[in-house]
């Protein structure tokens, strides 16, 4: 599913601007302060941000659309792609986010840790926008006799729990079935 793809790309297209914009603004404004350069890559930043984030509901509409059209092959290859491809996205963001909120709120003295719940929820989002496919084929599956507990619906929109849940589902559900 293209629209899977693209999600992908821009959830590591994400990451990259992640680590380059505050690399980025530290190493400009490190003894000028902030320049118009500085405010460019905050901008560009948070423009990515909101771009990856209209490409993850556009995805989720695509397995909308996929489930309504009972394309179930489609449905599970973009369900295969945002989980298993996304791990190493997942791994990598919460690694540079501990390690530049660790920085910030020991800089800030506690200050900044005001802002942590934002890239929380951003990465959040992501994980329930990919989730979509997960739930869509998982009520699929129900619906074709397939005994697949509720709790992997719920899990499919929960970190970590989204990638353990995918991984059971593939090792022990039938999941050709609804293809």
């Amino acid at each position: 599913m293209r629209a899977a793809k693209r999600f992908l790309a821009g959830m590591y297209l994400h990451l990259l601007f992640s680590i380059a914009a505050p690399v980025g603004i530290l190493y400009i404004g490190w003894n000028v302060g902030w320049t118009v350069l500085n405010v460019a890559l905050l901008v560009v930043y948070i423009i990515v941000v909101i771009l990856v984030q209209i490409l993850g509901w556009l995805s989720a509409a695509a397995a909308v659309r996929a489930a309504g059209e009972q394309d179930w092959k489609s449905l599970q290859n973009g369900w295969r792609t945002l989980k298993i491809q996304s791990i190493p996205f997942h791994i990598l963001n919460f690694i540079w986010s501990f390690f530049v909120w660790f920085c910030l709120a020991g800089a800030s003295r506690g200050v900044m840790l005001v802002f942590v719940p934002i890239p929380i929820a951003v990465t959040w989002m992501m994980v329930l926008q990919s989730g979509i496919y997960g739930i869509l084929l998982i009520r699929a599956l129900r619906r074709q006799g397939e005994q697949v507990s509720r709790l992997h619906t719920l899990f499919q929109i929960l970190p970590l729990l989204d990638v353990l849940s995918t991984w059971i589902m593939l090792r022990r559900i039938r999941i050709s079935s609804a293809a």
